[in-house]
């Protein structure tokens, strides 16, 4: 007779973080994203990188990776931490291959998304709802054209 056995631990939820309110009118621009920006993090006691659809993106304007995009976060010095440097929305699901590797992404530079759904990185780069400076200095971006409600 067939059987199984329970085992194990509950597992972490993982997946795609949904971000836009609507898919009418998304407008992207693609950016190479450099892994090294973007912190590990620890799921089901396994350390990864994970870059979520609906991170703040901003350029890298200093060292190494100038030229390329990471997580907008608070307390870093290559430009990331700078409002003026967003490029949008990251919304490209990354899972894993930031282990390995740069990863081209998409930024969302022009939607409609819920803010509650989206996030920016705190200074020891956990992730944290998207805030009302963030918002309202992407409004001032120019290029950028994102509503967030």
């Amino acid at each position: 007779m067939p059987s199984f056995s329970k085992g194990g631990s509950p597992r972490t939820p993982f997946g795609k973080n949904t971000f836009l309110r609507s898919t009418r009118d998304v407008k992207t621009e693609s950016y190479t994203l450099a892994a090294a920006t973007v912190p590990n993090e620890t799921i089901d006691g396994v350390v990864q990188k994970v870059l979520q659809s609906g991170e703040v993106l901003a350029k890298i304007t200093s060292g190494a990776d100038a030229g390329k995009v990471g997580p907008f976060m608070a307390g870093v010095t290559d430009g990331r931490q700078t409002l003026a440097n967003i490029v949008g929305l990251n919304n490209t699901f990354l899972p894993w291959q930031l282990l390995e590797h740069d990863v081209d992404v998409a930024a969302v530079y022009e939607a409609t998304v819920v803010q509650a759904w989206c996030y920016e990185r705190d200074a020891a780069g956990l992730r944290i709802a998207l805030t009302n400076t963030t918002v309202d200095a992407m409004r001032g971006v120019k290029g950028l054209d994102i509503h967030a409600h």
